[in-house]
């Protein structure tokens, strides 16, 4: 099962498939973002956001879509953890989802 709050926490259940759409906003215009087919969008999952060998970490090029696959979480312990996404448009780099929580739900069928 699949949760994604307003405030940007996602809760899934430990093992399960999901494809998140990450929509994506110009700051200045606040119109939405046509990803580029060599923008890189980059998802991190850490336990901490100081931690520097990330858990989970998922990158799509071209596209605002990530596909979680049951291996991704199937081996964390149940728990919150923290993620963000990243943009990169050539040269620059834009944080477009700041450090949010990640919770891994429990589960009954492994």
């Amino acid at each position: 099962m699949l949760y994604v709050e307003q405030n940007g926490t996602i809760r899934l259940t430990r093992g399960d498939t999901a494809r998140l759409i990450v929509p994506i906003e110009n700051e200045v215009t606040h119109q939405s973002y046509d990803m580029l087919s060599t923008d890189i969008l980059k998802l991190t999952i850490k336990k901490k956001v100081k931690d520097y060998v990330p858990l989970v970490q998922k990158v799509v090029t071209g596209s605002n879509v990530f596909h979680i696959l049951p291996a991704d979480t199937h081996k964390l312990d149940f728990g919150k953890y923290v993620y963000d996404v990243e943009l990169t448009t050539g040269m620059d780099v834009y944080t477009v989802i700041e450090p949010s929580c990640f919770e891994v739900m429990k589960e009954v069928t492994d």
